[in-house]
């Protein structure tokens, strides 16, 4: 039948378009803390030491080594990329979409963990962070594999479940820290509570799986202990979390609905469904005849969103690990409401849906237009394409799900084609780092040494071809008697180094800076970008110039 064609072909139309975007932002330049990611897996690569980690030369305590193992994967396969850095993290959380199903299916229905997994396919957050590899993506696969073992558990009473349960924690664990292994048991333990199962609760045989938790999480307990003693174990189970927490660690946010407005883009095109689900299911928990009947999603979510709410310490990819959650308990309520035979709630969603795409569309056509506009007439073609499956799906016979899923998939993924492909590799040509890196490995003689100098970011000891210095002070820095050495700073501190080594300064590369964690509404727009860009410099000092060499030459202060 047509409609079964249209369906089909509009559903491939969909899929492909959703591997382009991720496909696209495998190439995207790292920035920040991938940065840094990328400086230790090259570590790892170079010295073969995989369990005692690294950074410009001095030990790492602050992420344990699951996704710089697979960042060492990638660089084995196909050398020091971009891509081949992603490559194994992304394929990884994949699975997280198969751990997500099934742990739908488990709870619920298999509709459930279908419509669950579609979302995460399709969610801003996948393709953000596929594009830019936090530990959180592991951390979300690997938390969702072990509440969905935990669930398959209590059900079968099988001991494959239980050791993958455990297992799961385990890598949670060596993708995080201790958070990894807190949320399962926040699941579980909520679970059992309501449930009155107090038998279960209290059983020791829970011991033997934090026993197998902590052995496939043995290696980062290990390199911490080699290189910090117990202070690294202390930091890994306590400091790390509570640090965070109080902000005696690291953070200073104080705005207790942070997570409530970050999950407002983070799960588009799905963040009217998520609120109008949530609304039903917090609900729920107070009708006795509600349909809510197991609790790992309460624990699960909840508790470890107080925590975060609270916590000083604040990011966007702080809250990943709990959208597999949130995408099965909207699942849940969708497959409710699909089984009624009054459908308000479904028109009620599609109309709140069409909204969520009509302002899609007015952002993508923004961005295409005005504030990164391309002269590729490839974007606009891709554009009226999806618009029009768009309209033929709304206005054709067909299932209602199909109606609601299938154009939020194809304008999403239709946005972040252009977003991975245009807009990110346009904003991310501003980082100075990068281009400082480009610059030194073009020029520098081999071993002419290169430095950090009061640049906090990590982009240059990944990108530079040789082992970069961190220089904490000029104390640290002593120039090369016998050959050139390079610095890359900022202002503050080439007026430093220009006070001390005005005479050595060879050469001066002026570079404009923009980082790619606190982009600000004036950098976005094209009429005040150049005003957002920071001065930045890379600097070539040769110990040889004499001081009447240097009168009229680059070194001069700019």
């Amino acid at each position: 039948m047509l409609k079964d064609k249209i369906q089909i072909g509009t559903a491939l139309y969909a899929l492909l378009l959703v591997l382009a975007a991720y496909y696209f932002g495998l190439f995207i330049d790292l920035t920040a803390d991938t940065g840094k990611y990328g400086a230790i897996a090259r570590h790892i690569l170079d010295s073969g030491d995989w369990i005692n980690l690294k950074i410009h030369g001095e030990p790492y305590d602050q992420k344990p080594p699951l996704i710089f193992w697979l960042a060492t994967l990638g660089f084995e396969l196909g050398g020091l990329h971009n891509w081949s850095y992603k490559l194994f993290s992304v394929l990884y959380s994949f699975g997280g979409f198969w751990f997500t199903y099934r742990l739908g299916k488990t709870l619920y229905t298999k509709r459930t963990g279908v419509l669950a997994a579609l979302m995460l396919f399709s969610s801003e957050v996948y393709f953000l962070f596929a594009m830019d590899v936090h530990t959180d993506l592991l951390l979300q696969a690997n938390i969702t594999l072990a509440i969905w073992q935990l669930a398959a558990y209590l059900k079968t009473r099988k001991t494959l479940n239980f050791v993958l349960a455990f297992t799961g924690v385990g890598l949670a664990m060596m993708s995080k820290g201790a958070i990894g292994a807190a949320i399962p048991a926040f699941a579980l333990g909520t679970h059992l509570l309501i449930k009155r199962d107090f038998r279960q609760l209290v059983h020791p045989k829970w011991l033997l799986g934090i026993l197998i938790a902590l052995i496939v999480a043995l290696p980062a307990f290990a390199g911490l202990y080699n290189q910090f003693g117990l202070e690294g174990l202390k930091f890994f189970f306590i400091t790390n979390n509570v640090g965070r927490i109080t902000g005696s660690y690291a953070g200073n946010n104080s705005d207790y609905l942070f997570y409530f407005h970050t999950i407002l883009y983070l799960f588009l095109p799905w963040t009217f469904l998520l609120f109008f689900g949530l609304y039903h299911e917090i609900k729920s928990y107070f009708l006795k005849s509600g349909t809510n009947r197991e609790y790992f999603t309460v624990g699960g979510i909840w508790i470890y969103f107080l925590i975060a709410s609270i916590a000083k310490g604040k990011a966007p990819h702080y809250i990943f690990t709990l959208i597999p959650l949130f995408a099965v308990i909207v699942g849940k309520w969708l497959d409710f409401w699909l089984q009624e035979t009054d459908l308000k709630n479904i028109h009620w969603l599609f109309r709140a849906q069409y909204l969520v795409l009509a302002l899609i569309i007015v952002f993508l056509v923004t961005l295409m237009g005005y504030g990164f506009p391309s002269n590729n007439l490839l974007y606009w073609v891709l554009l009226v394409t999806s618009l029009a499956a768009c309209f033929i799906l709304v206005t054709s016979e067909g299932e209602l799900l199909t109606k609601l899923f299938l154009p939020s998939i194809i304008l999403m993924a239709t946005l972040n084609i252009y977003l991975n492909a245009q807009v990110f590799p346009e904003t991310f040509s501003y980082q100075a780092s990068t281009h400082a890196s480009r610059i030194y490995n073009e020029k520098a003689a081999p071993g002419e040494p290169l430095s950090n100098y009061l640049y906090g970011q990590y982009e240059l000891f990944f990108y530079a071809d040789t082992d970069v210095k961190q220089l904490y002070s000029l104390k640290d820095f002593k120039l090369n008697p016998v050959q050139n050495s390079w610095i890359f700073t900022t202002q503050q501190g080439l007026d430093s180094i220009h006070g001390k080594y005005q005479n050595n300064i060879e050469l001066v590369y002026p570079l404009k800076h923009q980082g790619m964690n606190k982009v600000t509404i004036k950098f976005l727009n094209p009429e005040t970008r150049e005003q957002a860009l920071k001065p930045m410099y890379l600097l070539k000092l040769n110990p040889k110039i004499e001081q009447s060499e240097t009168q009229n030459s680059p070194n001069k202060k700019p």
